[in-house]
C-alpha cells in the first residue's frame, strides 16, 4: 500500500492512486482552537508547535499536512505591519503597510528572516518533516501574492487600484511574489517541504472579475509556481468563492493543483481542465462538515468523488479551510469515505 504522501503525489501528477486521495486543508485555525492554545503561544516554540502540527496530522489521517496554518498574515508583519491576535481565529493585519512606491521601496526582505514567528514555522517545519515528511506530503501555507498584496495595500484600494494606480498595484505584486518565494526558499533548500500551500482568497470571483484575475493574479501565480517548479516543487493553490467563470484560466498559474470553493462546479471543474492539472474539493465546510451528520458528510463526499475522481488526478477536500467547531467525528466520516471508496 502506498503511503499518504504517494497516493496524494499520483494524484498531483494526473495518475490514478490505489485509494483516493484526501486532505483536510489548512486546519490551524481548528487545531489551535481544540488544542487550548492561541497562535501567539507558539511564538519562540518551535518544538512545541512542531509537535501539535504531528498530533493533529494523525488524528485527521489526511493525505497533506499544512504547517503554519493561519499565519499567512504574518509574512507582513515580519516587515513592519502590526498584527492582532484575536482570542479564535487566524491572527489579522491590523493596518496596510503600503500607500506609495516609496513605501515599497523602503521596506527589506531581510526582515522576514529575523521575525520570530517565521523563524518558528520554519524551524518547526524542519522537525516536522524529520518526524512525519516521509509518509505525509508537507504543504507550508502563505497568502497568494494577489491576496498578500491585497494585505500590503489595502483590499478596498486593490480594488480601485487595479484601475486607477496599476503601476503601483503591480509593483506591490511584484513584491508579494519575491517575498512568498523567500518564505518557503529555506524549507525547499534543506528538503523539509515538497510542496507550497497558497491561499489567494482575494483573487476569488466574488471579488474580481475574470479579466483582472488574468491581468493582475494569474500572471504572478504563473511567476510563483515555476520558480517553486524550479526549486523542485509542486504548488496546491486554493481560491474561495465562485470561479466558476474562470476555470480555464487556472491551468495558466502553472499551480498543479487547484483546490476550489463549494460555490464552484467539481464536475465542471474536472470536465474542463482536469486533464491539466490536479482539481480538489469541495464539500462545504460550513452546512455539511460543520452541521450535518455523519451520515451527511459521507454522502456528499461520495457525490464529490463521484463527480470527479474516475480517471485520477483528484484529491477529496473541503471547498475551504474547515472551521474550529467541525465536530471530530465528522473530519473522521469525510476522510473514512475517501479511504473506502472504489474508483469506477
Amino acid at each position: 500500500m502506498a503511503s499518504r504522501k504517494e497516493t496524494v503525489l499520483k494524484a498531483f501528477r494526473l495518475e490514478v492512486p490505489e485509494r483516493v486521495p484526501v486532505v483536510i486543508y489548512g486546519g490551524g485555525v481548528w487545531t489551535m482552537a481544540n488544542s487550548g492554545h492561541k497562535f501567539e503561544d507558539f511564538i519562540g516554540k518551535p518544538a512545541e508547535y512542531a509537535k501539535l502540527i504531528v498530533d493533529t496530522a494523525r488524528k485527521f489521517d489526511s493525505d497533506m499536512v499544512f504547517p503554519g496554518s493561519g499565519y499567512n498574515n504574518l509574512q507582513a508583519g515580519a516587515l513592519g505591519g502590526k498584527i492582532k491576535f484575536r482570542p479564535v481565529g487566524a491572527p489579522d493585519l491590523e493596518a496596510p503597510i503600503v500607500d506609495s512606491l516609496e513605501d515599497l521601496e523602503r521596506l527589506d526582505f531581510n526582515r522576514l528572516g529575523q521575525d520570530p514567528m517565521i523563524q518558528t514555522i520554519w524551524q518547526a517545519t524542519g522537525m516536522v518533516a524529520k518526524e512525519i515528511g516521509d509518509e505525509y506530503l508537507l504543504a507550508p501555507t502563505a497568502w497568494g501574492p494577489f491576496s498578500l498584496a491585497a494585505q500590503f495595500y489595502g483590499v478596498e484600494r486593490m480594488m480601485h487600484g487595479m484601475f486607477k494606480q496599476k503601476k503601483l498595484v503591480h509593483a506591490v505584486l511584484e513584491f508579494t511574489t519575491e517575498l512568498i518565494f523567500r518564505f518557503y526558499q529555506p524549507m525547499i533548500e534543506n528538503g523539509w517541504i515538497q510542496c507550497l500551500g497558497l491561499a489567494d482568497a482575494t483573487a476569488s470571483g466574488d471579488l474580481i472579475s475574470r479579466r483582472q484575475f488574468v491581468e493582475f493574479a494569474s500572471p504572478y501565480l504563473k511567476k510563483l509556481s515555476d520558480r517553486a517548479r524550479s526549486a523542485g516543487a509542486l504548488t496546491f493553490l486554493h481560491i474561495c468563492g465562485d470561479t466558476n467563470d474562470r476555470l480555464d484560466v487556472f491551468p495558466d498559474t502553472g499551480a498543479d493543483l487547484i483546490a476550489i470553493d463549494h460555490k464552484t462546479s467539481m464536475a465542471n471543474c474536472k470536465q474542463l481542465i482536469g486533464h491539466k492539472m490536479c482539481v480538489a474539493g469541495n464539500v462545504n465546510p460550513v452546512f455539511v462538515l460543520n452541521q450535518a451528520t455523519p451520515d451527511e458528510v459521507r454522502s456528499a463526499a461520495q457525490a464529490n468523488i463521484d463527480e470527479a475522481a474516475k480517471g485520477g488526478g483528484y484529491v477529496l477536500l473541503p471547498g475551504c479551510d474547515i472551521p474550529p467547531s467541525v465536530p471530530m467525528e465528522n473530519i473522521r466520516a469525510f476522510v473514512a469515505t475517501a479511504h473506502n471508496a472504489k474508483y469506477h
